[in-house]
């Protein structure tokens, strides 16, 4: 075969780009860190990262949402705990009132003690988080429970707040108060064995039966406190069975998330120590290259041409 000038001079010019080439890739994973930046560098990796890249974005997003979950959980049992609070003071004021030799006008300070009372068991009720009221059902934006001279009106409805907290996984998270308030009490009203009687109603009686100083109507209200303060502690057993499940949750998320952030690494990140002995190595290749170049580029058939 016969070999000309052009192409030794093609072959050099197109080994030491190719080597430039090297060295510039290899310069540009030590800059960025990474093994690949773009798709061309290596596909199958470059696809194995953007799978994890998704997993890891789609885990934080479901971490955020047990944080606000877990949230929502706990403002909901800690208003419920003071829920207790409450009707234990009114059960205990009962238990005083039922005593046939107090006082009329100690009766009385009674009942103007569980006025009070009720006005803060309303307010309790009307709890928000994050400017949210907890008990008023999927109607979060106003107050559920509103005071009338009548008694206590409940504006919300009984659906559920569902936040996705894993893959096809849904936790509802609220108790409406409906269900928390308005039917907390089993007076058999109806004789369906339903509860239909509201903890609003039943320090409505109290107060009633206190300031008419009846002794016999307070003592019959102290069952009923018993089974408001029952009713509201089964609520209060669940909430903190789903916030404790929501803290597993969340530290399992995390134990999973630097799992993958690991072999996501690997994938992704060079070594550097070993990137900078590669770039090294390219180094002295290329400037070998451009030694041999020049020494096979110099003579020609025109330095002999006079």
């Amino acid at each position: 075969m016969r070999v000309t000038n052009r192409m030794l001079n093609n072959n050099v010019i197109r080994n030491v780009n190719r080597n430039l080439e090297n060295m510039a890739r290899t310069q540009e994973q030590m800059s960025s860190g990474k093994r690949v930046n773009r798709p061309s560098d290596d596909p199958i990796v470059v696809a194995r990262v953007l799978g994890f890249k998704t997993s890891i974005a789609a885990n934080d997003q479901y971490k955020k949402n047990m944080e606000d979950a877990k949230g929502w959980l706990d403002a909901s049992e800690s208003a419920l705990g003071m829920v207790t609070a409450t009707l234990q003071r009114a059960r205990e004021l009962a238990v005083y009132g039922a005593n046939g030799t107090m006082p009329d006008e100690s009766m009385e300070a009674l009942g103007a003690e569980v006025n009070q009372l009720l006005d803060e068991l309303v307010q309790t009720a009307n709890t928000s988080y994050g400017g949210r009221f907890v008990f008023g059902g999927s109607q979060t934006t106003s107050a559920p429970f509103t005071r009338t001279p009548s008694g206590v009106s409940y504006s919300g409805n009984t659906q559920d707040l569902n936040w996705e907290v894993a893959p096809q996984v849904a936790l509802a998270v609220n108790v409406n108060g409906e269900m928390a308030f308005m039917q907390a009490i089993n007076a058999d009203i109806n004789g369906d064995g339903t509860a239909e009687k509201s903890v609003f109603d039943l320090l409505g009686v109290l107060h009633d039966a206190l300031v008419s100083h009846d002794n016999t109507a307070v003592s019959n209200t102290l069952g009923q406190f018993d089974q408001a303060i029952d009713h509201i502690l089964n609520l209060r057993a669940t909430l903190g069975a789903k916030s404790n499940r929501m803290e597993m949750a969340m530290s399992r998320l995390d134990d999973t998330q630097i799992g993958l952030t690991k072999t996501m690494s690997k994938l992704e990140d060079i070594d550097l120590a070993e990137t900078v002995m590669n770039y090294k190595t390219q180094e002295n290749v290329y400037r070998a290259s451009l030694s041999t170049g020049a020494m096979v580029l110099q003579p020609s058939l025109i330095d002999y041409l006079r």
